[in-house]
């Protein structure tokens, strides 16, 4: 009795702690609405506000009781680097620390570790609120305490709940830190200062403890200030049922192909990328009613999570909530959330578009049909009206990331519009027991990325502070002034392989940071090379022999991981081909942002784009086709498979003609083209005669 006590208290505070997470995130994200809202009801109950001069328009704000009071609230609590930063820690460590141990007699650890990460993050808080006050940045005797605590409880944590690799990563730089000195000469860019231990120590305090950096750098700013807001609501629109009618709605429009078992979790994977840019939670939300799905209906167990795990992981690029690493792209190079979200269109169509044909061939393959009709019942009408739940919030969320750069308040907007239409299309949803259950799991999901980002930050911190950066970034910079084609083979390989044990974001800044100096030299626009590592270390999540997203579908599927992760590559092949597209055909990526040029009227100009109009319809309708007939031929070629079964001299051919037509000189790849299509049209008509023969033979073998 009291353990299942103990286990219940800690679930209700750690329940109680997300909830206050949660409600903290939206707070933040609400400041700007707040501010128009605060103005507006001035403005309306001010006799003559629209005849004052602009000076005395903004002292009456200044001066009006509310304008007053709200300014006191955002400067007191919205504004404070300390507690905008260290607030979402703290709670999000209290709420990992209260679940890691599970055995009664080591329950005690969990509070010791809530009360030290407490107390610990409070001193920095202290301290950068003095800073903001004007102290400079100093290093005092109880920081040499507090610090130590905090990285070995963020480490800790980071190990129970990701697993050792990213953790021993960041030993080897802690490490590397303080030995960089004894290094000799022959290890190239390892070698670094002769700096004594304590000079080491304090150099890591003021950088990573008395200052906002290492663990309280860029990672965890901009997941505290843009992506809480978006997991929340991801996790009502979830909680309110419209999880299930999504999975409807996905047997309904791709459960008639062939294959639609599988089809139907592409779909669903792909529709919930729309809510959640993050490949793992996709694949547990989503597999588990798929993955059993896709293997009743005839494929393997390894391809059936490899379904999965590959239409997950495109998620991450998937409009208009990407993952967290396309925030990261945002703060990095200047430009606004919203001209991300745009870009990512095409390229998240063409990854899908590949996965459906790679999946449609793989059926043909293996002889399994359509879902039936029983699996795939039309909506009814109150389904049809409850699909609101989707278009009204998205819709929302949409208007505001382009309508405005404040992706703050696009994700409060957006959460508003998702609660008013989970309470009228859901009437079981109307209950406080069912509301606070969707903001405890926001908040559990928000405490797993901020622990997450914070070991990332202590690895980019210890990677720019010991040197290593900028002699990498020297080494690397004499690289990217060799042919492109190589310089992007050897980012898209780091970015694999480091991306093999390091979430995606750790793997894109550490690409990011080697490059910082060599990024001119490479002579691509930021947004363009930028896109090409996010996509690259994303595609490591499926990537043997590490495929985090694989190793968490295969338990699911009952199968291997290992095969389940080659499996899931195969699937996603589009994935490794995308981001040379877009380098030598910019219009995948540029040509849809003159959309801002229509609504706002002004040109589109940045410094981390190309100058669109550079780039045609025509440039971009080429590229469409020629995508779409690379992914048939290359798609065909991995199967082996099409109307028949394709020899080997077939399937080699088919993969040479379908990467050639990518290729951007036209003089390449139209010829390949038109060889690819000659082939498909030979292929199926050769099948079509078959089919119209063999009767006949039937006949007469029943006949003898």
């Amino acid at each position: 009795m009291a353990e299942l006590a103990l286990n219940g208290t800690d679930r209700r505070v750690a329940n109680i702690v997300a909830i206050g997470l949660a409600v903290v995130a939206v707070i933040y994200a609400a400041s700007g609405p707040l501010s128009d809202f605060v103005r507006w009801v001035i403005e309306t109950t001010t006799p003559g506000f629209d005849e004052l001069s602009r000076k005395d328009q903004r002292l009456l704000l200044r001066e009006h009781w509310l304008g007053a009071g709200h300014r006191v609230f955002e400067q007191d609590f919205l504004r404070p680097t300390g507690l905008i930063i260290g607030l979402p820690i703290i709670l999000s460590f209290i709420i990992s620390a209260l679940k890691i141990h599970v055995s009664p007699s080591l329950r005690w650890l969990n509070w010791v570790m809530a009360l030290a990460t407490t107390a610990a993050f409070s001193v920095w808080i202290v301290k950068i609120f003095a800073m903001d006050g004007g102290q400079l940045p100093s290093v005092q005797p109880i920081d040499y305490i507090a610090f130590p605590v905090a990285a070995a409880i963020t480490l800790y944590m980071t190990y129970r709940m990701f697993g050792g690799f990213i953790v021993g990563f960041c030993l080897f730089w802690i490490v590397y830190f303080f030995a960089r000195g004894w290094l000799p000469d022959w290890t190239g860019v390892f070698a670094g200062s002769e700096a004594t231990l304590d000079q080491n120590f304090r150099q890591m305090l003021l950088n990573f403890w008395a200052q906002t950096g290492g663990m309280f750098g860029q990672p965890v700013q901009v997941v505290t200030a843009n992506v809480l807001v978006f997991i929340v609501f991801g996790a009502i629109l979830m909680a309110s049922g419209a999880g299930d009618l999504l999975m409807k709605i996905a047997n309904r429009l791709t459960g008639g192909f062939t294959g639609g078992a599988a089809h139907a979790a592409v779909a669903s994977s792909a529709l919930f990328g729309t809510l959640s840019g993050a490949a793992i939670s996709n694949v547990v939300s989503t597999g588990v009613m798929t993955i059993p799905v896709v293997k009743r209906s005839g494929f393997k167990a390894a391809f059936a999570g490899a379904v999965e795990a590959a239409a997950s992981t495109g998620g991450q690029i998937m409009p208009p909530v990407m993952g967290v690493v396309a925030f990261f792209v945002a703060g990095q190079i200047g430009l606004e959330y919203r001209y991300i979200v745009v870009a990512a269109i095409v390229p998240a169509i063409f990854y899908y578009l590949g996965t459906f044909m790679a999946v449609y061939f793989e059926a043909r393959r293996q002889g399994v049909g359509a879902l039936p009709r029983s699996a795939r019942p039309p909506l009814t009408r109150p389904e049809w009206v409850k699909t609101l739940v989707f278009v009204v919030p998205l819709g929302t969320l949409s208007y505001f990331l382009f309508s405005q750069p404040s992706v703050p308040k696009a994700g409060f907007y957006g959460i508003v519009a998702a609660l008013v239409s989970s309470l009228v299309l859901f009437p079981e949803f109307r209950s406080w027991r069912k509301l606070f259950a969707a903001l405890a799991d926001a908040g559990r999901m928000c405490a797993s990325i901020i622990v997450i980002v914070t070991a990332i930050g202590l690895i980019v911190g210890l990677i720019q502070t010991s040197g290593f950066a900028g002699r990498l970034s020297l080494l690397l910079a004499q690289v990217a002034t060799g042919p492109l084609p190589v310089v992007l083979l050897v980012v898209a390989f780091g970015a694999i392989v480091l991306g093999m044990g390091l979430p995606p974001g750790a793997t894109y800044f550490i690409i990011v940071i080697a490059l910082s100096s060599g990024i001119d030299a490479v002579g691509l626009a930021p947004l363009t090379l930028h896109l090409f590592v996010v996509v690259f270390a994303m595609m490591s999540t499926v990537t043997p022999p590490v495929a985090l997203a694989a190793f968490a579908a295969a338990p699911i599927a009952g199968a291997n991981p290992i095969r389940t992760g080659f499996e899931a590559a195969k699937i996603a092949v589009a994935g490794f081909l995308i981001p040379f597209v877009f380098v030598y055909h910019p219009a995948v990526l540029y040509k849809l942002q003159v959309l801002f040029e229509w609504f706002g009227g002004e040109p589109v100009e940045s410094r981390a784009m190309i100058d669109i109009s550079t780039v045609t319809w025509g440039d971009l309708g080429w590229v469409i086709v020629a995508f779409t007939l690379a992914m048939w031929l290359i798609g065909s070629g991995l199967a082996g498979f099409d109307r028949a079964r394709l020899t080997a001299i077939e399937r080699g051919l088919r993969i040479a003609l379908g990467l050639t037509a990518l290729a951007p000189a036209a003089v390449v790849a139209v010829p390949a083209a038109l060889l690819g299509l000659a082939l498909v049209v030979r292929e199926r008509i050769a099948a079509r005669s078959k089919t119209q023969v063999q009767p006949i033979g039937s006949i007469r073998e029943e006949i003898q």
